[in-house]
């Protein structure tokens, strides 16, 4: 067999990265690249768990043998893995394109999620991913009950690889921005007093309660004569159309009515801002959730934080449930007889 090597973690920025090598002289193509720190040669030395220096670039790494394979673990830069690749390749290894036979998976299901799990960005979709590569290992579709059941968490399994997109939406200078910020950690928006600051849509992604989101700031909704801020209302009325979870953002301060029409009708949850202005929060009763906060003092965050939790994620699937993570899977269950 000839030596190939592929790349098995997720391309891309990290803290480490592991390329795979395996065939009949892989350890002969390993040598003449890598240096163990004992400096003696590779192929002499038979523990399966080797320190040293990648030759070309002087990077400290380590070489694992796994079984009949070896697993070069370095440094997650783009720039260090291209290196390696680069000498693996002269060396005459070449790279591999056929991910699923790198991975342990039984069947196309399996390779699908093991191929899904590169894209995981918080521990918690990560668990529950690798909980689906064990149940996908043998499922069982005889039940329609079954079936129908793990159709009905379709959206939360492809989730689990992207981003729920969050808008806030409002008037003009209710505090979207602020509420960005605050939820974001650091000021990712522009805050002004002026009316119509924020003009364009502005997005940052981060995690809430460990499911990954893309928060969106758009621009305050209102009869606007500058044409670019017009510009920006038409964006921030598209995006709301798309949004996986719309929060309506009010001025507590504000004696102005509550207006369904600036979430298009569609929020999911209703957040009364700057409640450290003033001695009571008014709001029109509404069907969905509302949440009092203050971007300013925090006031109110953790409780916000909860409710789009909830939002997005109304129940969470047991460990036993299988479920679609991907759209081919959940095309497959879809075909199958009821």
């Amino acid at each position: 067999m000839a030596v190939e090597f592929h790349e098995l973690t997720f391309r891309g920025r990290g803290a480490v990265a592991v390329i795979g090598v395996r065939g009949n002289d892989a350890r002969g193509c390993i040598d003449s690249c890598f240096t163990p720190i004992s400096g003696r040669s590779y192929s002499q030395i038979d523990r399966p768990i080797v320190y040293g220096t990648w030759n070309s670039t002087g990077e400290d790494l380590i070489v694992v043998r796994t079984g009949e394979s070896f697993e070069i673990q370095c440094h997650g830069s783009v720039a260090a893995v291209d290196a390696i690749a680069a000498d693996l390749s002269t060396a005459g290894a070449i790279e591999s394109k056929d991910r699923n036979s790198w991975t342990f998976a039984t069947n196309d299901h399996q390779a699908e999620i093991a191929s899904a799990m590169e894209s995981c960005t918080t521990q918690r979709t990560a668990k529950h991913l690798l909980q689906q590569y064990r149940l996908w290992q043998n499922p069982n579709f005889s039940d329609p009950d079954v079936v129908k059941t793990a159709l009905s968490f379709s959206t939360f399994g492809e989730k689990l690889t992207q981003p729920w997109r969050i808008v806030l939406c409002g008037r003009p200078n209710v505090g979207k921005s602020s509420l960005i910020n605050a939820l974001a950690g650091f000021e990712r928006a522009i805050v002004h007093p002026t009316a119509g600051t924020t003009r364009d849509l502005v997005s940052q992604h981060t995690a809430i309660d460990g499911w990954p989101v893309e928060l969106i700031d758009s621009a305050g909704i209102r009869d606007a004569e500058n044409q670019i801020e017009r510009a920006g209302i038409s964006k921030a009325r598209e995006v709301i159309e798309s949004a996986d979870l719309v929060i309506h953002i009010v001025d507590a301060t504000s004696d102005e009515p509550f207006d369904s029409e600036i979430s298009q009708n569609r929020a999911g949850l209703v957040v009364i801002n700057k409640v450290d202005l003033c001695d009571q929060a008014n709001c029109t009763p509404v069907t969905c959730p509302v949440v009092s906060v203050s971007a300013r003092t925090g006031s109110g965050l953790s409780d916000f934080l909860a409710a789009i939790s909830k939002a997005i994620v109304p129940t969470v699937p047991e460990e036993s449930q299988l479920f679609p993570v991907t759209q081919s899977q959940r095309e497959f269950l879809e075909r199958l007889p009821d």
